[in-house]
């Protein structure tokens, strides 16, 4: 008779025992230096007249001032121009600091002892496909989803 030994499931212990501290806490402070910057940048822009600062980044003044107004969120690629455009060499650096956090982050997901199931669910995607275009799609990352991710991460950490 063979006997088949299943593998024991990771407890949350164990997990939290093979993550790395800085992780949870790198993202959450990337992503309030990335809101920061980017309430920063959209003041600035606000005190430009508005025609110029739209065909700097490409929209149409209808778009551009419901990005302004907060209705639709201002795109990576937006945020990217209006730190070249207003931003100094710190704003520059933070920036591409929290690019480097999400651009990996998938990666870190997949590699963390956590199933990605929980991941998936915490952000309320449907199918696995919506969390791994993420990894393949970095620009995809709502930011507070990054924050959720970030404060789950730390959250368990602490246990």
């Amino acid at each position: 008779m063979i006997s088949v030994h299943e593998p024991e499931p990771i407890t949350r212990a164990a997990a939290v025992a093979s993550l790395p501290r800085s992780t949870p806490r790198n993202l959450l402070e990337a992503v309030s230096r990335y809101r920061a910057i980017l309430t920063k940048v959209t003041q600035q822009a606000a005190q430009e007249d508005a025609p110029t600062v739209a065909s700097y980044l490409g929209l149409s003044m209808t778009n551009y001032y419901i990005k302004r107004r907060g209705e639709r969120p201002f795109n990576y690629a937006d945020v990217a121009r209006l730190v070249e455009r207003y931003g100094n060499d710190d704003d520059r650096a933070e920036l591409q600091t929290f690019f480097k956090a999400r651009d990996g982050l998938y990666s870190w997901l997949q590699n963390s002892p956590i199933p990605l199931v929980e991941f998936r669910r915490l952000l309320g995607l449907q199918h696995y496909r919506d969390l791994a275009r993420r990894g393949t799609h970095p620009d995809t990352w709502r930011l507070d989803d990054l924050e959720k991710i970030g404060q789950f991460l730390a959250q368990v950490g602490q246990l």
